[in-house]
């Protein structure tokens, strides 16, 4: 793919100062909804706002128009830019933005990862590539997020946890020790889950609930204690989230 001459990334690219201009990665974030919007305030915490070059949405309806500063385009741009020095991140707050991450790795572009700066951790805890780990979040020891995952504002995550690829943890999640979340799964605002609990993968917990047994795959689960609702299959997870 090639640059076209005059095209907005190449103005964005401009905004750099020449002697850094050869390194300079350029960002667009995946969703310009509420999440997106946060995302972004993410980047200017961290002294990084001019690297994001706009937003990327689906049947943009008027490409260009600004959301907090930043232009919106059509995902489809993706298709006639130059792969090089320009990189990702998916602010959708759901599981099903896996559709969307895999259709533009198979386009070559790589993926960001985003840390707030108030976020508290030990050495010895992982991102994966893409994760977007909120403020007022707390990381303890031997820790790993799998990629493409999000943990969103103030949660606290325990020693020896692992979370799987593109899960959604939503705000004041408390996670104790040992605990195992699979791939694509959506814990609720305000879940607590106690030591050495398991969730399969694809399974949603319900805001509020506290897992106090191991959730299999693919299920619903509510409640004080959380209990198994019933399956899911794509279906309701499109209208769950």
């Amino acid at each position: 793919m090639s640059l076209e001459k005059g095209s907005h990334l190449e103005e964005a690219r401009r905004q750099y100062p020449s002697e850094a201009r050869e390194e300079a990665t350029l960002i667009y974030i995946i969703g310009a909804g509420g999440f997106g919007r946060e995302v972004l305030n993410i980047y200017i915490d961290l002294g990084r706002e001019e690297e994001v070059a706009g937003f990327l949405i689906e049947n943009c309806d008027s490409p260009g128009s600004p959301v907090n500063g930043k232009p919106v385009y059509d995902i489809t741009l993706l298709d006639s830019i130059d792969t090089t020095g320009v990189r990702l991140i998916c602010a959708i707050g759901t599981p099903l933005r896996k559709r969307l991450i895999e259709n533009t790795k198979g386009k070559a572009y790589g993926y960001d990862s985003v840390v707030h700066p108030s976020v508290i951790k030990s050495k010895w805890v992982a991102f994966g590539e893409g994760t977007i780990i909120c403020a007022g979040n707390i990381f303890t020891s031997q820790i790993d997020v799998g990629d493409y995952s999000i943990v969103n504002l103030s949660c606290t995550i325990g020693h020896d946890v692992q979370l799987g690829k593109y899960t959604t943890i939503s705000p004041g999640v408390n996670i104790s020790g040992r605990v195992t979340i699979g791939d694509e799964c959506f814990v609720g605002t305000g879940v607590s889950i106690i030591e050495k609990v398991t969730i399969g993968n694809r399974s949603y917990i319900g805001a509020g609930s506290v897992v106090v047994d191991d959730i299999p795959s693919d299920i619903l689960a509510l409640g004080v204690p959380a209990k198994p609702v019933r399956k899911l299959d794509l279906a309701e997870w499109k209208r769950l989230v």
